[in-house]
């Protein structure tokens, strides 16, 4: 049997490339979690598939201080039974520090400074990956790249927002380091506040843009970090989930 072009297994930038593909597995996307408006699906698709890059990328970089590359030129991505965007690794690259246990192997490149190893980060994340997907989706979907850019903000900072404190001491720091490799301005789209969820604060990453998941049947009220929510809405949300949340 041939998968159709949005399921089966192709280079990243082929699929952003191709908006027929794209529209189709959009679509399909939204029809399987309960939408089928266009806009909520897009938005919806969208932080699906720039979390399959985001999930890895930062995840080596918080624990690892590594940079795996993520750009379109290394990356396929397929699509699962359920949906979901799955990103594999046509080649697999890294970059570290010189006294990394990789340094030195195969496939490895060194850099001096974590600054520099984040300017990479920016370069193969951001640059080569993200801010495609932007173009693509929002060729699709119309409108302006803002919301698009909000949701890569926010999960840019969330697996350092969540991380053990023994492996980051100040997580909030790490949140701002890495939301300031993305471009001008898309840092303010969040605001870092703080939230206890019975294990001690830590950092809570508010939207300043719709995500449109409290559209969807599976929701009965917009998340805590949601844009749409006064502090007494939030103050409601934070209760209903037994958690406690505070601005810095």
């Amino acid at each position: 049997m041939t998968l159709p072009p949005s399921t089966a297994r192709r280079p990243a930038a082929d699929l952003l490339a191709d908006r027929s593909a794209l529209r189709d597995w959009i679509t399909r996307y939204g029809e399987q979690h309960g939408s089928d408006r266009f806009p909520v699906a897009s938005a919806l698709a969208f932080k699906a598939y720039t979390w399959a890059l985001i999930e890895v990328a930062i995840g080596a970089w918080v624990s690892e201080l590594r940079v795996l590359d993520v750009s379109s030129s290394r990356v396929a991505v397929s699509i699962d039974p359920s949906g979901e965007p799955l990103a594999e690794f046509l080649e697999v690259h890294f970059t570290v520090l010189p006294d990394d246990p990789m340094a030195g192997q195969p496939g490895v490149a060194v850099v001096e400074t974590e600054a520099e190893l984040l300017a990479v980060l920016r370069r193969t994340l951001v640059e080569e990956h993200l801010a495609p997907a932007v173009q693509a989706f929002q060729a699709l979907r119309g409108g302006g790249p803002r919301p698009l850019w909000g949701t890569v903000a926010q999960s840019m900072g969330y697996p350092a927002a969540t991380a053990d404190p023994a492996l980051l001491p100040d997580r909030a720091a790490a949140v701002r380091s890495l939301l300031s490799i993305l471009p001008d301005g898309v840092a303010s789209l969040i605001e870092i506040a703080e939230l206890d969820d019975g294990r001690g604060w830590r950092p809570l990453l508010l939207r300043r843009t719709c995500c449109y998941a409290y559209t969807l049947p599976a929701y009965q009220q917009p998340c805590l970090t949601c844009c749409l929510l006064d502090d007494a809405g939030r103050d409601e949300v934070a209760a209903a989930d037994q958690v406690s949340w505070r601005r810095c």
